[in-house]
């Protein structure tokens, strides 16, 4: 899985905000807020390929998670990713 190019990430009064130019204002409303660990590894992740392990590595590395606690939010994000539609296979 991989994110869809020309992804914008900013820290906003309410949290992280996350747009891009192919993405219409109504969607900006479902983006926010994301958390400091989603914020995180949506910029760390930019254009590569990745999977809930690299996620889970990412966020072990990180934030000193447990793994499978890591595992866990890797796969809710990769879910909540691909639902809002800013990923692509």
């Amino acid at each position: 899985m991989r994110l869809k190019k020309d992804i914008e990430l900013e820290k906003g009064p309410d949290g992280y905000i996350l747009g891009g130019s192919d993405m219409e204002a109504s969607e900006y409303d479902m983006l926010i807020p994301l958390s400091d660990e989603a914020a995180f590894l949506i910029r760390e992740i930019g254009q590569e390929e990745f999977d809930e392990d690299t996620l889970a590595e990412m966020l072990c590395s990180e934030f000193g998670m447990d793994y499978s606690r890591a595992l866990d939010d890797a796969l809710v994000y990769m879910n909540h990713w691909q639902d809002i539609g800013i990923t692509r296979e």
